[in-house]
């Protein structure tokens, strides 16, 4: 990130306002925080914590595998499939 600092600061206010039970615009109000500025933090702050953007990884097994069949199908929808042989 950028400013792993600042990112570590807001994220432990989203964290504090979370248990605060306020609203975002009381507690950033509070804080004196713009709350334009807080809502885009916490939207980053749950974004961080949905994990590697929807990638997950994959460990296949070792050694030469030919077959017609794919070992792992993935299907995305709308007709997209990812396909590994």
């Amino acid at each position: 990130m950028v400013n792993d600092s600042r990112t570590l600061e807001m994220f432990n206010l989203v964290e504090q306002w979370q248990q605060s039970g306020k609203s975002q615009k009381q507690f950033s109000a509070g804080q004196n925080i713009k709350l334009a500025t807080f809502s885009y933090w916490v939207k980053r702050y749950k974004m961080s914590n949905k994990g590697d953007a929807g990638f997950a990884r994959v460990e296949l097994g070792q050694g030469q595998y030919l077959s017609d069949r794919p070992r792992i199908e993935i299907d995305l929808g709308d007709g997209l499939v990812i396909r590994i042989f």
